[in-house]
């Protein structure tokens, strides 16, 4: 298989900030693609999908916090770049606020998010290397190790409200039994959110293999019948 570049790629920017945008600009050229930035005002997110098509899209770099100068957007990196994996658009996220952001916003979206970059870690070289992750993820069906989801086991360690939200924090094990990590409560299933309390366990997707909590994504969740629940007390000592 030919090894795939961005040269003469159109790539998508979103970006609230003049400065930064045309900074992005420079190192997609550099990159050899060609930007196609989104000035004054980001496309709706429903209108996405029509926009890539028009302007012949292959790929997507955005800022996560979209909405903090004016009325450039009404949602966040996040949800455009899942929305563009929906639609066969490979994209990554720039984050200043990681830590910040991972447990609520950025999680809801992270299972479509195929590349995450903290903007102190922008260079023309990481820009590239996850433009090309997403494109091979994305059109190319090439899931990277880190990325591969993993039947889990969780214990809920404490809910804690996050603005007008709600963080699960729960340990895996799997992952590292030393590590507490959050998600929104509303990425569990309706039915299954009486369910949800300190002490209790759940059954979800996860890509146990990611090395950051912030690339840990949790999908399909599930409560654990009565013999997984047997077995998980007797390995964490519970009675």
């Amino acid at each position: 298989m030919v090894e795939s570049t961005l040269a003469n790629r159109r790539i998508a920017v979103l970006e609230d900030s003049d400065q930064r945008r045309e900074q992005l600009c420079g190192l997609v050229k550099l990159c050899r693609g060609i930007p196609v930035p989104s000035v004054g005002h980001a496309p709706d997110l429903s209108a996405l999908p029509d926009y890539f098509a028009k302007e012949r899209i292959e790929l997507l770099v955005s800022d996560h916090r979209l909405y903090e100068r004016g009325d450039y957007a009404t949602y966040c990196g996040a949800q455009a770049v899942a929305e563009s994996y929906r639609h066969g658009v490979g994209g990554i996220v720039l984050t200043a606020y990681e830590p910040n952001d991972a447990d609520n916003s950025l999680r809801l979206s992270r299972r479509w998010i195929p590349a995450l970059l903290h903007s102190k870690e922008l260079t023309l070289e990481s820009l590239r290397a996850a433009l090309l992750m997403a494109d091979k993820e994305v059109r190319e069906h090439q899931v990277p190790i880190e990325r591969i989801p993993h039947r889990t086991i969780m214990t809920v360690k404490s809910i804690e409200p996050r603005g007008t939200s709600k963080v699960v924090k729960v340990m895996m094990s799997q992952w590292d039994a030393a590590r507490e990590v959050g998600f929104p409560l509303d990425l569990v299933p309706m039915k299954l959110r009486a369910a949800v309390k300190p002490g209790s366990m759940l059954i979800a997707e996860v890509n146990i293999e990611a090395a950051r909590q912030e690339d840990l994504y949790f999908d399909k969740f599930e409560l654990p019948n009565a013999d997984v629940l047997k077995k998980a007390k007797s390995l964490f000592g519970r009675p």
